[in-house]
């Protein structure tokens, strides 16, 4: 990552990024996957173009999951929408507590 003028985040050392005037990419690497954010496309196709050059790479197109985050973008209103409902739900099956209905009980809400 350093030939292609990327530095490594100080705090977390999967993260690297590259600033160039307002531009910012962000390059986050688990194992052999890696998650790419910026402030423009072009700088996400530069980089798959620059890094194909180094190891070999398959696209899987546009983040939809991460963490067990799902990410949802609607790009006409320049939305992002993340949710753990997924996670949530298979926790819940997992201990078995995926019947239960909530309840309403009256309590005293400074308890």
């Amino acid at each position: 990552m350093d030939e292609l003028g990327f530095t490594r985040c100080e705090v977390d050392q999967a993260v690297f990024f590259r600033r160039c005037g307002k531009s910012l990419i962000i390059v986050l690497v688990h194992v052999d996957d890696c998650t790419i954010v910026a402030t423009a496309q072009s700088l996400i196709n530069r980089f798959k173009i620059e890094i194909a050059k180094h190891v070999g790479i398959t696209d899987l197109g546009e983040l939809h999951w991460i963490l067990r985050i799902e990410i949802r973008r609607i790009h006409e209103r320049c939305k992002i929408y993340l949710s753990q409902r997924s996670y949530i739900e298979s926790t819940l099956r997992h201990y078995g507590l995926d019947d239960l209905k909530p309840v309403s009980l009256p309590m005293e809400t400074n308890i």
